[in-house]
């Protein structure tokens, strides 16, 4: 018997769940939600590309023939989101709705992959194809339509997704709250503690912002659940124990930062990257750099770092 690739369906939701590979294999996987109102089915993200076969058995198992498929919904720009967009919009016709602001890399796997994989010389070592360009199908899915925070996704029968912006990962990043039960999906804004990879955000105020941002929204909306990319469903007060301890992740890598800069004067960016990421015993790898770099900036700005010579000196 063939196993079920559901694993969680509630009202209107259903998730699929993709394992992911490489340094995530076997500790995360990446999930999307089928959602469906009486006029109109919606998928939020299409996943990796190496879970196509789990996303076309959830097709089969769930009843929902290809051409039903009227939306797909991006959280964000991540090649494990948007991974199977081009096979989706190929064998379904849906309309692809997402931010604008990343709509460039969602529509070029390869902008995509150099944006962030080598968005520094220090990360120009690693492989664009292992984990970026190969989680990604062959053809891309460009956006075709856009929305920002507040708009309201009308799937018929009462089954409303209202966009909620949730930046700092990624500084275009959505959820959705189906309002009808209360139901918040946010891809990765709150990442699990068991991720191997350190924390990544591209601003750190926004993030801190961000989880702000959340907290209160859960109290406000009265949200019963929350659906996660790469994490199980939780309750809110579920939910509020992970943003404490994202608060808390975000807040490591800055002080591992501070004591790195203060016992070695003139670090190089790389060896912070390195240090920082021992720490917390982390992978050595691009999403880091882009973590150091983005709390590096708000360190110049705040003036307690400087750059000297291409090393880095703590001057708070």
């Amino acid at each position: 018997m063939t196993k079920s690739v559901i694993s969680y369906q509630s009202g209107p939701f259903a998730t699929v769940s993709m394992g992911l590979p490489g340094d995530h294999e076997g500790k995360t996987a990446t999930r999307v939600f089928f959602v469906r109102g009486t006029e109109k089915t919606a998928l939020i993200d299409s996943g990796l590309f190496g879970g196509l076969a789990a996303l076309e058995q959830a097709f089969d198992e769930l009843d929902i023939k290809r051409e039903a498929l009227d939306l797909l919904l991006l959280t964000h720009e991540h090649m494990d989101h948007v991974g199977n967009n081009g096979w989706l919009k190929a064998e379904t016709g849906c309309t692809i709705v997402g931010h604008e602001g990343r709509a460039d890399r969602v529509a070029d796997n390869m902008l995509n992959a150099k944006a962030i994989v080598h968005a520094f010389p220090e990360g120009e070592s690693f492989d664009l194809n292992e984990e970026y360009l190969d989680w990604m199908g062959p053809t891309e899915g460009p956006i075709d339509q856009f929305v920002k925070d507040g708009d309201v996704i009308d799937l018929g029968g009462g089954i409303e997704l209202e966009v909620v912006e949730v930046l700092g990962h990624s500084m275009c990043e959505i959820g959705f709250l189906e309002r009808s039960t209360r139901t918040l999906v946010i891809a990765d804004p709150l990442l699990p503690p068991f991720n191997p990879v350190l924390y990544l955000y591209e601003e750190p105020n926004v993030m801190r912002a961000t989880f702000d941002k959340i907290e209160k929204f859960l109290v406000e909306r009265d949200v019963q659940a929350v659906l996660f990319a790469h994490d199980e469903v939780k309750t809110a007060a579920e939910t509020q124990e992970l943003i404490e301890d994202c608060r808390a992740r975000v807040d490591k890598v800055e002080a591992s930062m501070v004591t790195h800069m203060k016992a070695n004067p003139g670090i190089s960016f790389a060896d912070l990257r390195d240090k920082c990421c021992d720490d917390q015993n982390m992978v050595r790898e691009w999403r880091a750099l882009v973590s150091i770099d983005a709390s590096l900036k708000d360190f110049v700005a705040k003036g307690l770092a400087e750059n000297r010579n291409g090393g880095w000196h703590y001057v708070g």
